[in-house]
């Protein structure tokens, strides 16, 4: 059996395809996550103020909840 056989997976011609799809998927997701920055902050910055005034203030998933809203707007500029 030859080493180019179809069970033996996709060709090497077939890679640089392959590679170019992966390219636009990566850049089509990028555009829908900057799209949907604005949105995303606002969620952000809505479940950043349950935690004003509660006992879990300052607790690890406020404190990601932080880091996620200084992500996005570092993203988002």
């Amino acid at each position: 059996m030859s080493a180019a056989s179809p069970a033996s997976g996709p060709s090497t011609e077939s890679l640089p395809a392959a590679r170019r799809a992966g390219a636009s998927e990566k850049t089509r997701a990028k555009a829908r996550f900057t799209a949907g920055a604005p949105d995303l902050l606002t969620a952000l910055v809505e479940a950043e103020r349950f935690f004003d005034g509660s006992d879990d203030h300052g607790r690890p998933l406020h404190q990601k909840i932080l880091a996620a809203i200084d992500t996005v707007k570092g993203g988002a500029a």
